[in-house]
């Protein structure tokens, strides 16, 4: 019965993966700009997490919070506004699988992190990992150095991924708010930072735009946060970290097949360094 249970709650992690990977490729395939699309995301993400807060009756919680509580949730969602909008550029100017492999570099950002922060050693086997994963952005970016804007679209996919290793440092600092406190923070006051830039959003938008920014905030959000949710509180967290990677070949996948994006063996064989650099610190500090 234990063994049926886990295999649906990595059946539910995969699934949430897959719904994140897919994020990518229809940012690319949409018209709207990186100020409509965050806030498009973030408030049908925030309403229905706020709406499932009050189903639960847990919106109460929130009358609970201290200064340093609403602090943390300010930080969060300012970290989290600028990890999107850097994101959704790099997806733009670059290449959904450029922008998936230069995130994806968070794990290692997150070591340098941590050791920072928390004091926690680098180890040799840290070392190698970094090693690695330099040589895996080498190889994936290989080519692209003469290409401008392609170039700086990766370089903002780094620090986006910079910025989503600072988010794991937040909610390691505020561990004793809950999830869902935490995530209607993060939305909240991030949807609050991109309402600043409306001037600058291009709203004029075709109706299969806005179907992609539907399927955006309702299905790549909401729905994989959600499940995100079930899935990495009830599995080991060596686990789901490690099953979270599979969003990279998954965007890869996708992208080659609706961007046209051009899958190099270079480009593939950087992204399975990266990859496995990431993997490879995991399991080193699994505590």
């Amino acid at each position: 019965m234990k063994s049926s249970i886990t295999g649906k709650l990595v059946l539910l992690a995969f699934i949430a993966v897959s719904l994140m990977g897919m994020v990518p490729v229809l940012v690319k395939l949409t018209a709207a700009n990186e100020v409509v699309i965050g806030i498009m995301r973030l408030f049908i993400a925030g309403s229905g997490i706020l709406f499932l807060m009050l189903l639960n009756r847990s919106a109460g919680h929130l009358k609970r919070l201290t200064r340093q509580d609403l602090l943390y949730l300010v930080l969060l969602g300012l970290v989290f506004a600028l990890h999107w909008y850097s994101y959704f550029y790099a997806i733009k100017s670059a290449s959904p699988s450029l922008a998936a492999i230069g995130v994806s570099t968070f794990g290692i950002q997150l070591l340098f992190l941590n050791a920072l922060i928390f004091k926690e050693k680098i180890k040799k086997l840290d070392l190698i990992a970094i090693f690695i994963a330099f040589t895996g952005v080498l190889l994936a970016t290989s080519g692209i150095a003469s290409q401008g804007s392609m170039g700086l679209g990766f370089i903002a996919s780094i620090f986006s991924g910079l910025l989503y290793a600072l988010l794991a440092v937040i909610n390691r600092k505020s561990n004793h708010l809950s999830t869902q406190q935490k995530a209607l923070g993060q939305f909240g006051f991030a949807l609050l930072c991109f309402s600043f830039f409306i001037p600058q959003g291009n709203f004029q938008l075709e109706t299969g735009d806005w179907g992609i920014l539907l399927v955006l905030g309702i299905v790549c959000t909401l729905a994989a946060h959600t499940l995100w949710i079930k899935a990495s509180a009830e599995l080991p967290g060596n686990l789901t970290a490690i099953i979270y990677y599979f969003y990279l070949p998954v965007a890869i996948g996708l992208s080659a097949v609706f961007t046209h994006d051009v899958l190099s063996w270079q480009k593939l064989t950087g992204a399975g360094l990266i990859i496995f650099a990431n993997i490879m610190v995991l399991l080193v500090h699994k505590k």
